[in-house]
């Protein structure tokens, strides 16, 4: 028992080198997101880079599905287990067949066959190198995700480049170059996974009932704020057009950074959560607001920046082609800071099992959201430019009911249950 005091120093002396790798984890994913948008945005034009946006906007969405319903599972339920195991397996396989089979499907109506079945091969492959970065975020191997991100970057700039030599880029290329990263990036992955962890489960009982409770209200959760953004993308596609929400998306590329250090954080918070909840509700409830603090202010500053520099960095992104407009920027700079002052105590209120009340609020906040981008931009006829503003106001909501509802009148110090614990 005497030595129990050091073990705690150590461990929370390693925290910050690991908030750091999954912040750096963070930027190299997002890099090549980040490259692959001002790819199409120079080389689609807005109409063009609009409708990639949309179908972006549905790999996301199809992410969150199984990110929330395998990838916080395994982090947060004991996936050593057998039965678990198992139906992480084979939730993994089904799911990943039929999110293929939707996105080549849904497509169908707006891209020709060929491109369909490149957007479903680019889904295919998202969804499955994100369960494997999952993996190394649970056994708190952050800095493998630098490499396993920029290998999947280099991949991708290399099938860019080679057809962009060929002649000008298509939107094939682009959901081409999407799927090439995203398949060295999975296998690197698991590459660097310890042997355990890289083991698939297909015999023997499952424990779905374990997986199916905890994991399918995350995955609701997850769900609601990428299908709240290609809903409000929706509305902008009906009332301003298809080149509006191209041009809206550009805006969104130059305040990537903001976006970044928010999502960064927070893979790392809701692993660190997740390993702690020993410590108690008070003294995580603690970190939560110290994170809220420090994301949001370093969102306001990474956003405010990028807004200062948009005469220079607008013509980068678009090549001319278009105009980005400084309002919309704002907007997504306020909508980046709403999302940092709501992720961490949604994050903690899951670990902590109140993963259907955080579910309720995310949904509660995304109409709030939805319905003033309807009555502004349908109703009143508000510029498009408006709609990250609108978005905002929701998020914010979201945080302030996640904190003051679920968090702070439960300031327990028991431990989490024992079934949950990773």
């Amino acid at each position: 028992m005497a030595r129990a005091p050091g073990r705690w120093r150590g461990r929370l002396a390693r925290l910050p080198h690991r908030a750091l790798g999954a912040l750096a984890g963070q930027v190299t994913l997002a890099l090549g997101s980040f490259v692959l948008s001002v790819v199409a945005a120079r080389t689609l034009g807005a109409t063009g880079f609009g409708t990639y946006a949309l179908l972006f906007g549905a790999v996301v969405m199809a992410t969150a599905v199984t990110t929330g319903l395998l990838g916080d599972s395994l982090t947060v339920l004991d996936r050593h287990d057998p039965g678990v195991r198992a139906s992480l397996t084979r939730i993994g396989l089904l799911l990943v067949a039929v999110l293929a089979a939707a996105g080549f499907a849904a497509s169908l109506p707006v891209l020709s066959a060929g491109t369909a079945l490149v957007f479903a091969l680019a889904l295919t492959a998202f969804v499955l190198a994100d369960l494997c970065r999952r993996l190394l975020m649970a056994t708190l191997r952050f800095w493998s995700l630098v490499l396993v991100d920029a290998a999947g970057l280099v991949a991708l700039l290399a099938f860019l480049a080679g057809f962009g030599l060929t002649g000008r880029l298509t939107l094939d290329h682009v959901l081409g170059a999407l799927a090439v990263g995203q398949t060295v990036a999975g296998l690197l992955a698991v590459a660097r996974l310890p042997a355990v962890e890289r083991r698939l489960r297909l015999r023997g009982a499952g424990n779905w009932r374990a997986v199916v409770g905890y994991g399918s209200w995350r995955a609701l959760q997850q769900f609601v704020r990428p299908t709240t953004l290609n809903l409000a993308r929706s509305v902008v596609l009906v009332a301003a057009g298809t080149a509006a929400v191209g041009e809206l998306e550009a805006a969104r590329v130059v305040v990537a950074p903001a976006m970044l250090l928010v999502q960064g954080v927070g893979s790392y918070l809701f692993s660190s959560y997740a390993a702690d909840r020993g410590q108690g509700s008070a003294a995580l409830l603690t970190r939560a607001d110290r994170a809220a603090t420090v994301m949001l202010a370093g969102a306001v500053l990474v956003a405010a920046s990028a807004a200062v520099l948009l005469p220079r960095l607008g013509p980068l992104v678009t090549a001319d082609r278009f105009d980005i407009s400084l309002l919309a920027t704002l907007g997504w700079a306020c909508y980046a800071a709403s999302c940092a002052a709501v992720l961490p105590y949604g994050s903690l209120a899951a670990v902590q099992g109140r993963q259907q009340w955080v579910l309720l609020i995310r949904v509660v906040d995304s109409a709030v959201a939805l319905g003033l981008v309807l009555l502004a931009l349908r109703a009143l006829g508000v510029a498009a430019e408006w709609m990250p503003w609108f978005l905002s106001v929701g998020s914010f909501v979201g945080g302030a009911l996640c904190r003051q509802l679920l968090l702070r009148p439960r300031r327990s110090t028991r431990p989490a249950p024992a079934e949950v614990v990773a």
